[in-house]
């Protein structure tokens, strides 16, 4: 067996935070397709549903000083958000989509089922669902069975379960993890010295604002 700080620093996915956060607006198709461009194994983003029923990449809960969820896509398009459709298109075959769905109230994830259940399930092999919200995750789960899941947190949770999940914990985290035995997926890691650490650790994944400096410190 290899020890875990012995592992090839070429180990972990590359996936790009928001798109390339680092360079290009986060959230858009022009962020995905720079990363894309630059080698990543995939991206993360993040999306919210509108008051039409739209799935947009949007991370902060409001867009104008108002929610997401009480405006509707026509508006939200004018202010230069993009709409995971649009967005799609762009992740290259077999790269793969790390999609945080943001906490919604309950009964809302029914409300975009059947739009996001079209949208994702032709890539839901290469498509990891990530949420802070343990009840998005669950539904996620049975909207979208063959898509893996991952937990997202700052602070570890009691209790911890990754039997039918893996973790996406921030990185500071990954140490006191790494005895759970759990699949890791840390994020948002810019700094070459962590990204080289975590790659020893073994850890399944690394998301960074800047995939490409992410590439290079690892000889990708």
């Amino acid at each position: 067996m290899i020890d875990a700080m012995e592992m090839p620093v070429s180990r972990p996915l590359v996936i790009g935070h928001r798109g390339f956060r680092a360079r290009y607006p986060e959230n858009t198709a022009t962020a995905v397709a720079a990363a894309m461009a630059a080698g990543a194994d995939g991206v993360e983003v993040d999306i919210r549903l509108t008051l039409d029923g739209i799935w947009v990449c949007h991370h902060n809960p409001e867009n104008a000083a108002i929610p997401v969820a009480r405006q509707r896509w026509a508006t939200l398009r004018r202010n230069g958000v993009d709409a995971l459709e649009d967005v799609l298109p762009v992740i290259r075959t077999g790269r793969w989509l790390f999609l945080e769905i943001k906490p919604l109230p309950p009964g809302e994830m029914q409300r975009g089922a059947a739009s996001l259940t079209g949208l994702i399930t032709p890539r839901a092999p290469v498509t990891r669902v990530i949420s802070l919200s343990e009840s998005v995750l669950k539904a996620a789960g049975d909207l979208l069975p063959a898509c893996p899941r991952s937990l997202v947190f700052a602070d570890v949770p009691e209790p911890l379960d990754c039997r039918e999940r893996s973790l996406s914990p921030h990185h500071r985290l990954i140490e006191r993890l790494l005895a759970t035995g759990c699949e890791l997926h840390p994020w948002t890691v810019d700094r070459p010295r962590r990204i080289r650490k975590l790659a020893r650790l073994g850890v399944a994944s690394l998301t960074s604002n800047d995939p490409e400096l992410c590439l290079k410190t690892l000889g990708r």
